[in-house]
């Protein structure tokens, strides 16, 4: 059994880091992705109005803006295992409470506040800045793998939630949910380390000394958060961030809605739409690992074109043969899912490395969440208005080609004494 000492290991223990976060990720995407299947069940019981159901997701993904950066900032100042910790415990809390509500306004506090707030600090943005701390020259491989535990959380908890609401509800379904969350807090306390100083380690295994072989991708000094909000740099990751998993939102939320609106079995849909998360295991190592190669627009850039490609599939989903379309749908979106939040907050990490990581991580996430709190209900709102998603999905293809070019140019306007590319 590994244990946590000063004496280097053989295999480097920010590999274990990588391991426990994407747990968290599993747990904690596994719960906000499956609620495209919550969110037909509640329509089915409650008979609320696809935009009003809608602001339950919002509502969380209003929390996650405005919480994301005070949690990095928390991250950086009362460590890791403190603040995890506490996020895993919100979870569960506010999961359990969601199993009792029976109002839209009730819904809103238990999931979209207290289990939002719980799944902000458990986040892309924070594991990010933890899994950054620990890695420089392998941080693409090392970001893709954790976050490959949103993939994997898709895939086993969307298709695992449509069969238990399915037999016993979604009530008892989200007191289930919960019961992961509350198994996340010893693990987090038992392992996770915010930085390799923590336990006499380097960043990549490295050893102690001038005698490191790669100093290239090292800033030559950490950056303050009020040197990183006066790059214009910056603020072009926060434009690509802010338009980014939006889009990917707005379908969490409304595809199986969207494909069952085309006749198709919910259960079989929601198999079909399970697949995604093995692709998006699959994709943010692939894209993570691309990336250290052929660098992150580039990645990026291939991303968004599957992003886009996905949204065609499902725009103009055939009332025969839907099966295979849906294949390739869940295909496209799994690749386009494991090119954004990794390769942004990558790039992020490239450009901004510092004692400022958490709250840079923690903009980045706001930003994430800003636009995932509007997508999913603008898209409700005009299928009310004109029970189509075809604007909707005309809207998104824009984002992402606005998010594709803004990450683009951030590098290329970053100062080069800023940064060494």
């Amino acid at each position: 059994m590994f244990r946590l000492t000063n004496h280097k290991p053989n295999l480097f223990y920010g590999w274990f880091i990588v391991l426990v976060c994407g747990l968290t990720l599993f747990v904690a995407f596994g719960v906000r992705l499956s609620f495209s299947i919550f969110f037909v069940a509640l329509l089915d019981e409650f008979g609320w109005s696809r935009a009003g159901t809608a602001l339950i997701y919002s509502t969380s993904m209003v929390v996650f803006t405005l919480a994301s950066t005070p949690s990095g900032m928390a991250l950086d100042r009362w460590g890791v295992r403190r603040v995890f910790g506490a996020g895993a415990g919100l979870l569960a809390v506010g999961l359990l409470l969601s199993s009792r509500a029976e109002t839209l306004p009730m819904l809103a506090l238990t999931y979209g506040v207290i289990a939002g707030l719980g799944l902000t600090i458990l986040g892309l943005g924070p594991q990010a800045s933890v899994v950054s701390r620990w890695f420089i020259r392998r941080r693409g491989i090392a970001i893709g793998l954790t976050f490959a535990g949103t993939g994997l959380g898709a895939l086993m908890l969307i298709p695992l939630s449509a069969y238990l609401i399915g037999k016993i509800g979604w009530q008892s379904t989200y007191i289930g949910l919960a019961i992961l969350a509350l198994a996340l807090i010893p693990i987090i306390v038992r392992f996770l380390r915010l930085s390799p100083d923590r336990l006499g380690l380097q960043p990549d295994g490295d050893k102690l000394g001038p005698s490191r072989q790669d100093q290239s991708s090292v800033p030559a000094a950490g950056w303050m958060m009020t040197q990183v909000v006066r790059s214009p740099a910056f603020w072009l990751v926060i434009i690509a961030s802010l338009v980014s998993i939006g889009p990917l939102r707005m379908l969490t939320v409304h595809q199986l809605a969207a494909i069952e609106d085309g006749g198709i079995d919910r259960l079989l849909a929601a198999s079909i739409i399970g697949l995604t998360g093995a692709v998006t295991t699959i994709a943010f190592i692939f894209w993570g690992g691309l990336s250290d190669r052929i660098g992150r627009r580039w990645a990026y850039l291939l991303g968004s074109i599957c992003l886009l490609a996905a949204i065609g599939l499902l725009a103009n989903l055939p009332s025969t043969g839907a099966t295979t379309w849906l294949i390739l749908y869940a295909l496209m979106l799994g690749l386009g899912e494991g090119s954004r939040s990794s390769l942004i907050t990558a790039v992020a990490n490239d450009l901004f490395s510092g004692n400022a990581v958490g709250a840079v991580n923690g903009a980045v996430g706001s930003a994430f969440g800003a636009g995932a709190a509007l997508f999913p209900w603008l898209a409700g709102r005009i299928y009310d208005q004109s029970a189509s998603y075809t604007l909707a999905f005309q809207l998104a293809a824009v984002a992402i080609v606005i998010s594709t070019v803004a990450l683009w140019f951030a590098p290329k306007v970053a100062k080069r004494k800023e940064l060494k590319l």
